[in-house]
């Protein structure tokens, strides 16, 4: 419990992606110790294999739940979202941002307007190729009318243009020299410009959706074209909703599952 409250402490102030947190929590359950060194991925070992299917049981999720990022309340979806897309900024093991679908930025004088540069050659789970226009539809959702959690802190931005197909500037009411940390967040999400199924979700994450019964699990499929390479290593990876903590820990013992998430 204490490695799991370290890493939710790191997660919580931003200093730890949740891609991490998630790999972190999965080590934890199978009874590894969890290291800066691991979870940089600068360890030294063999050149991981492709292939064999990943169960996690998790407490939480409900029979409402979506793969729509406006309504993300617990780690289940988290970890569900990480699993099929990816976020336009994301932190290195020190906690610094860095660049996830909007590869690199530069901030003009007094840190009012931003130029980030979209990063090219990357595919979504449909064929498409991702954008600018993908990048400010994924932020629009969050604006206007609304209930998700990111509107607050996407309020600052006044302005997005659209500059070529791979850059945009966004323009802020006021400078903020940490802006690309709000970006991190992990409501934000990249889908097509357009989309709205989100019981289908299409990203660009190692992974599409082939199953999903709200509030008792989802079933992952690798695409095998992911743009990360050496990531994304699993065949299949599930997510099974087991609300009770002796049936999480008997799943785990009995090799039903093979990682718990407390």
């Amino acid at each position: 419990m204490e490695e799991y409250n370290k890493l939710k402490h790191l997660f919580d102030k931003g200093a730890l992606s949740r891609r991490d947190f998630m790999a972190g929590v999965a080590m934890i359950g199978a009874g590894m110790a969890v290291t800066p060194t691991l979870l940089s991925g600068t360890a030294q070992a063999a050149a991981p294999k492709v292939g064999g299917n990943f169960i996690i049981g998790m407490e939480g999720g409900s029979a409402t739940d979506s793969l729509d990022p406006r309504t993300y309340a617990d780690s289940v979806m988290i970890g569900a979202s990480l699993a099929v897309y990816n976020c336009m900024v994301e932190f290195d093991a020190n906690g610094n941002p860095t660049g996830e679908l909007l590869e690199s930025w530069e901030a003009k004088p007094g840190a009012k307007e931003w130029i980030f540069n979209v990063r090219k050659g990357v595919k979504f789970s449909n064929g498409k190729t991702l954008d600018a226009d993908d990048i400010i539809y994924s932020i629009g959702i969050h604006t206007g009318e609304t209930k998700s959690p990111a509107k607050g802190i996407l309020k600052q931005i006044t302005e997005i243009k659209k500059l070529n197909a791979n850059q945009i500037q966004m323009t802020l009411e006021g400078g903020n020299a940490d802006f690309p940390v709000i970006l991190g967040d992990y409501h934000l999400i990249v889908v097509p410009n357009g989309f709205t199924d989100w019981q289908k979700p299409i990203g660009t994450g190692g992974y599409t959706l082939e199953k999903f019964e709200p509030g008792v699990g989802l079933k992952f499929k690798r695409r095998g074209d992911y743009w990360k390479a050496g990531r994304a290593n699993f065949e299949t990876v599930e997510i099974r909703n087991i609300q009770d903590v002796a049936a999480r820990t008997a799943a785990l013992q009995s090799g039903q599952v093979h990682a718990v998430n407390r």
